[in-house]
């Protein structure tokens, strides 16, 4: 069959429409192609490749392999995804096999899911989970009071009072610092340290130690902040007097100077 030309008046566009006048393919004289459906564009190949040229050069190929769609570029290029300024937002390097997201982060919309690590390291025994599900780094308000919850609280003096924590997955790195104006806390109750961002794991047997530093309060060796299971306040314990290895638990009435008292604490502790 001889080829059959179809063409427009110089200047003029060429289009193509069904015979209802909606559906269009429209060649204009710059040379540019559009095709409008009312409905929608289907391309079929039936060798499975759509294959993308550049002035015959291809560039990338759409296929279907075992029913799935694979974007597949020329050897050693990259496949870029650009925000509406043109600006690379997304980089795929397929040669290397890296992913660069060039500015933004990569947000997980779904709660406890993350980075799954299981696939790049050999898990060992007892392992429960290799999913990074989360990180937060925040301030939280350092409280000292004579009870683990209600009870009579030390008031700060204004501006020293700090806390920070970082949460990374279920660990959470905290410190503090609280210096008091004054206090009217009960001598012989226990001394608390509260307002913590989480509560502790709350597997049974666990506790955690850390860091205090305990300044005009009047402790003997060796103390320690303590966090017991399930619990969001920490208690100090001291190497009990007499000489003995015994502990006890550090008061308010261990605070000498209530004006000028100030605390430090740091601990690493697990949540569920």
């Amino acid at each position: 069959m001889a080829t059959r030309t179809v063409k427009s008046d110089s200047g003029n566009d060429l289009k193509l429409q069904n015979n209802g006048g909606t559906g269009s393919v429209t060649i204009t004289d710059a040379g540019d192609l559009t095709i409008d459906s009312p409905a929608d564009i289907v391309l079929d190949a039936e060798g499975a490749d759509i294959t993308l040229k550049d002035g015959g050069t291809a560039f990338g190929t759409l296929k279907q392999a075992s029913g799935h769609l694979v974007i597949q570029p020329e050897s050693s290029k990259e496949i870029i995804l650009n925000d509406q300024a043109g600006t690379a937002s997304l980089t795929v390097d397929t040669a290397n096999q890296n992913v660069s997201i060039n500015n933004g982060n990569l947000a997980f919309s779904t709660a406890d899911k993350g980075i799954d690590f299981s696939g790049a390291q050999t898990a060992v025994g007892g392992t429960t989970d290799e999913v990074l599900s989360g990180y937060e780094q925040g301030t939280w308000t350092v409280e000292i009071a004579d009870a683990s919850s209600g009870g009579n609280t030390a008031t700060a003096d204004t501006g020293y009072t700090v806390g920070k924590y970082t949460k990374i997955g279920n660990q959470v790195n905290v410190n503090g610092f609280f210096e008091m104006a004054s206090e009217s806390m009960t001598d012989e109750y226990m001394l608390y340290i509260r307002g913590f961002p989480f509560a502790t794991s709350s597997t049974a047997n666990t506790a955690y130690v850390g860091v205090v530093y305990l300044y005009r309060v009047n402790t003997q060796e060796n103390t320690t902040l303590i966090m017991d299971s399930g619990s969001s306040v920490a208690y100090c314990q001291e190497k009990k007097s007499g000489g003995t290895w015994e502990s006890e638990n550090v008061t308010c009435g261990d605070i000498q100077y209530a004006s000028t008292c100030s605390i430090r604490v740091n601990i690493t502790y697990q949540t569920d």
